[in-house]
């Protein structure tokens, strides 16, 4: 009890018993009981006991000690690896999000450096850390003090620091940072972070500022007690800030709102006329080149409509959001001397749940938590309840609000308050308690293809996947990754069903629905009862069961009976399959319609045991997620993760890993290659090893692994080899290290070599040993003899000895890794064989005709294979080129499982192309992309969605115009060609019918100019359509896609997700110069075919002739109008009968 009052100081001011706090509040507030007893260990390492929700400390009383259950990490076996509390998230690999649903601002505090005017105010050297280091709880289990987490007590002069945040920032779907900046009458405060945003123009987060344009007084909120820094407005003062700031909206990353920059003015209530400063700004803006300007203010102060200041819009400001009750009373242990404020942060989300909604632009806000005591201590204004679970929510429900009254993404702004506002307890950024778990729950939210609400779930297909358990291995990692990344690149609908609990099981059901076998079956039901319960949780029978591992056989059979195809992915040999699966493995093979092999050895073995067909066996590599840092590791990053792990930074750090099988993951061999370097005389190195290893774990020939531990101390070599034990951040160690054993003596393929690989890391491994030695070869590291020490130490002191080896062998083990075993590259492939199992087609048919765009070919490619959207089949058709084309398209045949077809002879258009396509296409969706432009990675991401509602035939954007060097010069919603029809119908996203989209312009002339920017459903090429279309000289794919809207209609996407490249030698540019008369031919043959295909309004024909008539202008300008006649009869356009409109209102 001494042990914990001295740990716990605060339950001695309460005077609470301690066995009583313990149980009631010290688990959930991860306090241990005693130095002997780890509450999180415990839980972790006995997943039952959680499971069970029992006290760790009484469980252990009750059962654990008779089981022999350990209470805490051996001493060390940890070293290095930082303790966290429960609820701690760390930070994870995926890069930023390819699309976004809405765009979060995260408002920024400055104040993180110290200034000479906050010397002379509080005192020399403060900062915000000043304050937020003093906060002391004010009731039992208030979170107080909030300690930063991975960034640590940060000065912001350190440029390090803010690149770190931008990074996390734009990690995390972050779209910008709005500063709060300080004017008063021309004298700048705590601008330097803003500037050093700016001066960085390596990054692209978007950026904007928030002007606190009150006084400077020693309240924090602004109010004029005891003024600081005075603030007076005047004409003069307005335009000599408009001048500054003026200066930040040129910055490309400036945040703007429909083109205009967004300026954000914190009290406009303070201008002596808001209306008249508002004018002033926008007038100077005009003149000074910017244009128009957007004008938006947070409602803290000042509420209601911002036209009444002359603004544009208003944004929310939680925790300003209105009256709600104090809760004080309801706070049992609430400190006497306390004379603030307690409010339930649930009240904020359930204002959410049912927005007010008001008759002005206003963008929504939210605060992750707050919470001011570090500023105003025992008068503190204190929101409880705060969790990243409900701030998801809340997050879900303003981005839901927000898509639903913004249809362009350009206006779906959302604020939260705020990123760093660390003396507040409202920030994003990471901290010693919750780790990144907002910052997760905001990417989850806000990346486009899971965001609630917004794109309701249609799966086109399900997947049950199975997992022989949830502990911490390989299998069970790759299965996480395999559904994150179907999650983000397809629309499929996935379950998961876990045999056994572990580690990663809340992990699981954190990111898809998870459930333990046991849950929705018990063992002791009849067949048909317990495969009743498996469908009412699944929803049904899936489409495909996939079953993660050879170790799932024990329930194959019961699945089987479901009549749904199984996929087995194998991941083991011999030894791992003698252990974990050899009764069941008949179930198995006699179950599964096809396996996955990780590597040729897995096919190999099974084939010869157990008589498996290779033709029934896709050899799949394992691959893991690529980061953007893990081919940019510089020295002095490695030295600072090694100086974070407490390793030694004078020494070659050597690398071992494995869980469970000390023996086959050749843990003693390791021992054993370090013993032999000793014994040569070699000493610059140390050996660690990553992952639990059970001491009771026994071979025949060696013993138990504790006899090879205690060997190990006995021989003095422990100050040489450490085994860490399980640690959270892998890839941390591995970029702190130099090299990488594989000592396994059996290894299917290495998950973590392949991490290791990423990280740089030369690998050495044993020949026969499995799927490793088929990575590595001769450039990723060293292949030695089978389970010799000896050879592999003689490797290792190779590379220990010569560093330049050692080094380039890792950056070509990296290049290698990231060039075949990135998840996008290799789960495009898995993903096939999903399908091909389940017997559903792909979801698009991407046709890629060519010829002679060899120049061209790597940069669409690359737009393609890096769609956020992968459930797609690629058919690539050359038309005969003559340049270096086929051997570009040699390089990707059977990427993505593409079909390369080449003509033998052009075929002089290429519309044979696009109908040989359609033809050979699988799937109900068409994408032609053509083989010059490019696409954003979020094309497909986008527009497939819109095909949800079964009557959309054709969905196209907005498509930036490029030229042959890949520059942009131009967009087609702002050129004259578009805004002559309409200067609005393409500024904003839509649906309508395709007869109205016919009489809005489709029907005058080809408003969609490029078929690259278009998704469409597969149609009937009839031998009449296919004539009619050869026969037109020019504008077939105008004439196409009249054909391919029909008795549907038509979406259209405002986003600039199409790249449409125009050559100066373009066919239509040449047909514009020098076929002029056939162009007005063609346009009088399809304006009659849209006069007697579609219902048109009374209108169409005067779009036309006007249309018509400036071609002529421009094409003839010397010839009299009378000749025009001949070409494109006016009189013959007039005379000719129109279907009426049936109704030219927009659907849905």
């Amino acid at each position: 009890m001494s042990w914990y009052l001295v740990q716990n100081p605060d339950v001695v001011r309460s005077g609470k018993d301690p066995i009583l706090h313990y149980i009631r509040h010290g688990v959930a507030e991860s306090r241990n009981p005693s130095p002997n007893f780890d509450n999180e260990y415990y839980l972790t390492k006995y997943p039952d006991v959680a499971v069970a929700s029992m006290n760790p400390l009484d469980h252990y009383i009750r059962f654990g000690k008779i089981e022999g259950r350990s209470t805490r990490r051996a001493p060390g076996t940890n070293a290095g690896d930082i303790q966290r509390p429960a609820t701690y998230v760390p930070r994870f690999s995926e890069g930023r999000p390819a699309a976004l649903r809405a765009r979060l601002i995260a408002f920024y505090l400055p104040q993180f450096h110290p200034i000479p005017e906050n010397d002379a105010f509080w005192g020399k050297g403060f900062t915000e850390w000043t304050n937020v280091t003093r906060a002391v709880p004010q009731f039992d289990g208030h979170y107080q003090p909030r300690l930063p987490g991975d960034l640590g007590f940060y000065d912001l002069r350190v440029k390090d620091i803010q690149k770190e945040q931008i990074e996390i920032a734009m990690q995390y779907g972050i779209s910008g940072f709005c500063f709060h900046f300080y004017w008063f009458n021309g004298k700048r405060v705590l601008d330097m972070p803003i500037t050093q945003f700016i001066e960085n123009d390596a990054h692209e987060l978007g950026f904007c500022i928030n002007w606190a344009n009150e006084p400077w007084s020693r309240r924090w909120d602004g109010r004029n007690q005891e003024v600081l820094i005075p603030q007076s407005h005047s004409p003069e003062d307005d335009l000599a800030f408009i001048e500054h700031v003026s200066g930040y909206f040129r910055d490309r990353r400036y945040i703007r709102v429909g083109g205009k920059p967004l300026l954000m003015i914190y009290r406009p209530g303070l201008f002596p006329s808001a209306t008249e400063t508002a004018q002033r700004w926008r007038a100077y803006c005009r003149e000074a080149g910017i244009g128009e300007i957007f004008l938006a203010y947070p409602q803290s102060f000042d509420m209601g409509d911002p036209a009444e200041f002359g603004f544009d819009a208003a944004v929310e400001f939680p925790p300003n959001l209105g009256r709600f009750p104090e809760i004080n009373d309801s706070i049992p242990t609430l400190k006497s001397g306390f004379r603030g404020k307690i409010y339930d942060w649930a009240e904020l989300l359930n204002r959410s749940r049912a927005y007010p909604q008001v008759p002005y632009t206003l963008f929504r806000g939210l605060c992750p938590s707050w919470d001011n005591t570090a500023r105003r201590m025992e008068a503190a204004y204190i929101l409880v309840n705060a969790s990243p679970s409900r701030y998801k929510e809340w997050l879900t429900n303003a981005v839901v609000d927000t898509c639903d009254r913004f249809a362009d993404f350009d206006s779906r702004l959302i604020f939260v308050n705020a990123w760093n506002e660390w003396a507040e307890g409202a920030y994003l950024e990471p901290d010693a308690r919750y780790g990144y778990a907002y910052l997760q729950e905001t990417r989850y939210v806000l990346s486009a293809s899971i965001a609630a609400g917004k794109l309701p779930r249609d799966p086109s297909w399900s997947v049950l996947f199975v997992s022989h358990d949830a502990v911490l291995g390989g299998a069970q990692a790759s299965l996480l990754d395999i559904v994150k990344w179907l999650q983000a690149h397809t629309d499929l609908e996935i379950k998961v069903l876990c045999l056994a609990g572990g580690e990663r099981f809340e992990e699981f059901r954190r990111i898809v629905d998870t459930v333990l076998l046991d849950d929705p079956v018990s063992r002791t039901e009849p067949t048909a009862t317990r495969l009743a319960r498996i469908t009412a949780w699944f929803g049904g029978r899936p489409d495909l069961i996939y079953c993660n591992s050879l170790a799932t056989g024990r329930v194959q059979a019961l699945l089987g009976e479901l009549g749904s195809p199984i996929l087995t992915h194998a991941r083991e040999l011999a030894t791992s399959v003698a252990r974990y699966a050899k009764d069941d493995m008949g179930d198995v093979v006699s179950r599964t319609q096809r396996f996955i092999a990780c590597s040729p050895s897995v096919r190999d073995y099974l084939a010869a045991e157990y008589n498996v067909e290779a033709n029934a066996i896709d050899v799949i590599p394992s691959a893991v997620p690529q980061t953007d840092a893990d081919h940019s590791r510089t020295e002095i990053q490695r030295l600072e993760s090694r100086q974070r792990a407490g390793w030694p930074v004078d020494k070659t750090i050597v690398l071992g890993s494995g869980l469970g099988m000390p023996f086959r993951k050749g843990a003693d061999l390791f021992i054993e290659v370090a013993r032999i370097l000793r014994a040569r005389g070699v000493e610059d190195y140390h050996f660690y090893w990553l992952g639990s290893l059970p001491e009771r774990e026994r071979d025949e020939a060696f013993g138990t692994w504790s006899q090879q531990l205690d060997r190990l101390q006995a021989d003095g070599l422990g100050e040489k080899v450490t085994f860490l034990g399980d640690v959270e951040d892998v890839r941390g160690h591995l970029l702190a290290a130099d090299l990488f054993l594989l000592t396994s003596r059996e290894e299917p393929f290495g998950r973590v070599m392949l991490e290791a690989a990423f990280a740089e890391l030369p690998v050495i491994c044993f020949a026969g040993s499995g799927g490793a030695p088929d990575f590595v070869e001769d450039d990723a590291g060293i292949v030695v003899k089978w389970a010799d020490p000896v050879a592999m130490a003689d490797a290792t002191q190779k590379l220990i000895q010569d560093q330049p080896l050692c080094r380039k062998l890792g950056r070509q083990a990296g290049a290698k890794a990231r060039r075949h075993f990135s998840t996008d590259r290799v789960f495009p492939r898995l993903l096939s064989t999903m399908r091909k199992v389940a017997g559903k087609p792909p979801a698009v048919s991407i046709i890629v005709p060519n010829y002679n765009y060899a120049r061209y070919l790597h940069e669409r490619m690359d737009s393609i294979l890096g769609q956020s959207f992968q459930d797609f089949e690629l058919i690539i058709l050359d038309d005969a080129s003559t340049d270096d084309s086929k051997s570009i398209l040699d390089y990707y045949a059977g990427v993505h499982g593409t079909r390369v077809i080449v003509n033998e002879s052009n075929s002089g258009s290429p519309y044979p192309q696009w109908f040989k396509g359609i033809e050979l296409a699988r799937a109900d969706l068409i994408w032609i992309a053509e083989a010059d432009d490019v696409s954003d990675p979020a094309f497909l991401e986008t527009l497939v969605p819109l095909f949800r509602d079964p009557s959309v035939k054709f969905a196209y954007c907005a498509s930036k115009i490029i030229n042959d060097r890949s520059e942009i010069v131009g967009d087609y919603p702002s050129s004259p060609y578009l805004t002559d029809l309409s200067n609005f119908k393409w500024k904003r996203s839509y649906q309508v019918s395709a007869e109205q989209e016919v009489n809005d312009g489709l029907g005058v002339k080809n408003t969609v100019f490029n078929i690259s920017a278009a998704v469409f459903r597969k149609f009937e090429i009839t031998t009449d359509f296919a004539e009619h279309l050869l026969s037109l000289p020019t504008s077939g794919d105008w004439y196409f896609i009249l054909e391919a809207i029909r008795n549907g209609s038509v979406a259209y996407e405002s986003a600039l997700l199409n790249h449409h490249r125009r050559h100066r030698d373009s066919v239509t540019s040449l047909i514009m110069a020098s076929h002029s008369e056939a162009l007005l031919r063609t346009r009088q043959m399809i304006h009659h075919h849209v006069l007697r295909t579609y219902g048109t309004d009374l209108a169409i024909k005067l779009k036309m002739a006007e249309y018509v008539v400036q071609l002529w202008n421009r094409q003839f300008p010397e010839r009299p109008a009378e000749e025009m006649e001949s070409l494109y009869s006016l009189k013959a356009l007039g005379e000719l009968p129109a279907r009426p409109s049936e109704s030219s209102s927009p659907v849905a």
